[in-house]
Parts: C-alpha cells; structure tokens; sequence
C-alpha cells in the first residue's frame, strides 16, 4: 500500500482519460492521492476532484505565480484552505530556476502562505528549485515552523540534513530511478526511512522505466523500488513506512 502524496492530475494533460488514470492507481494498491492545486485557474478543479474517496487537496500559490497574487486570490485560497479534504498549504516556496522571476515577490508571498499555515494549522508542501539558501534563510527566521515536506528534493545530502534537522520530510520523485541521480541517491541513503514521502509530481518526471511519457500516480511504485533498493531494505519497509509518514504528516486518518 502507497501513497503518492504528490500528483497533479487536474493537470490538461489528463483531460482525455483522468477517472481511468485514478482508477488504475487505486487497483494497482494506492492507498490515497493528494492532489496539489497551486495555479488559481486549478483551484476549484482540484477542490472537486478531492470530493472522491481516497483524494486529498492541497492549495497554495506557487512562487513561479508571484506576480499574480493579490487580496482577492489570498482570500480564496483562505477559503479552499477550510475544506475538510485540503490537509495542506502548497505547493509553495521559492524557484529561481528561470529568468525574469521577481526574488523578493517570491520571498514574500512565500513568507506570507507559512504564516498561513501557521496560523490555521496546516503543514507545508515547500517547492524549491535554485533556491535552497534562502529557503533556509527564510525558514530561519521563524521561531516556529509548521510541519511540512520539501518536496521533490534535489538538493545534495547536507542540505537534506539541513531540512531534515529542522522538522521537514523530503519527497522523493522519479528522477531516484535516474541513472546518473547519485547526488539523490546519496541523499536516499543516508536520510533514514521515517523522514521520506513518495511521490510522483505527475504528469512531470515520469521514473526511468516510463522516462519521456506522461507521469501519472500508479507509478509511484517505481519510486518505492529504487528507495528499497538504493536503501537494501524490505519494498513492504518502503511501503509501510513512507505511507505512516504521510498519514502522519497530512492527519489524513482524521481529515
């Protein structure tokens, strides 16, 4: 039993067979999917698609949107947020991968959704990209920090042990199954087993053996071999265990 505690399935790319794609992640032994709403124009999607059993949400403004943020967008996400099924604020955070993005903007709509989250209780789903040092920064500046996960990790092992150390998970994606992910699998060996989620951030980074085709969440196994493999522990470990992480993580037991 999985969970892929990570998918975009409101994404267009599902538009033609989405109910076959969620279908089949639940017979191949999904346990849940949490479903990420991070552009405005997906918001109400994601809300209704987590109206299903075994589909959560999530909703955030994504630092790539900063520009677009203002009171009428942060009072709908407000609202979103209230939902039964939403278990957390994201994704958010910082990506400084691409140029002409605003830094400060994005520093400051990603301070602004922590204080969030803070104040209605919520964990974070953090996205960082390029931008790992002032994500620490920022994170340092707070006296205390929700609960939360960097998703899609891709940094090197210190910074993990950074995060880690300050009470965040790490979300492992299909680029694990990479071959040349050493700086990931390096990570995936020394973080212990308790402090990891599976993911699959579809329809992106599909593992190696669907490499170049559409992501989707039944695939999230691919992610749970490699963390099995590259760890030499058990699969049924992997299972068990990043699936008690995001239950515990997410309160989904109780959402």
């Amino acid at each position: 039993m999985l969970i892929d505690s990570h998918a975009h399935t409101t994404d267009a790319h599902f538009d033609a067979d989405r109910q076959e794609v969620l279908n089949r992640a639940f017979s191949s032994g999904l346990k849940y999917i949490l479903e990420v709403g991070c552009e405005p124009p997906l918001w109400d999607k994601v809300a209704e698609l987590s109206k299903q059993e075994k589909i959560y949400s999530m909703f955030g403004l994504h630092p790539q949107d900063a520009d677009k943020f203002n009171e009428e967008l942060f009072n709908k996400l407000k609202s979103l947020l209230s939902d039964k099924k939403c278990v957390a604020v994201g994704e958010i955070g910082l990506d400084y991968h691409y140029e002409g993005y605003d830094k400060q903007l994005q520093k400051e709509l990603f301070v602004k959704q922590i204080n969030l989250a803070l104040e209605i209780n919520k964990p974070i789903c953090v996205h960082c990209r390029d931008a790992y040092d002032d994500m620490v920064e920022i994170f340092k500046t707070f006296k205390q920090l929700p609960k939360g996960v960097i998703h899609c990790f891709s940094g090197s092992y210190e910074q993990a042990k950074v995060v880690v150390d300050m009470g965040f998970l790490i979300g492992i994606d299909g680029p694990c199954t990479y071959p040349k992910s050493n700086k990931l699998k390096r990570v995936i060996e020394n973080v212990s087993l308790d402090k990891i989620l599976v993911e699959t951030d579809c329809p992106y980074l599909a593992p190696q053996l669907y490499r170049g085709t559409r992501n989707e969440p039944s695939y999230v196994v691919e992610v749970a071999k490699k963390i099995a493999e590259v760890k030499c522990v058990p699969f049924e470990d992997v299972c068990n265990i990043t699936t008690n992480n995001t239950i515990k993580l997410y309160n989904l037991e109780n959402s």
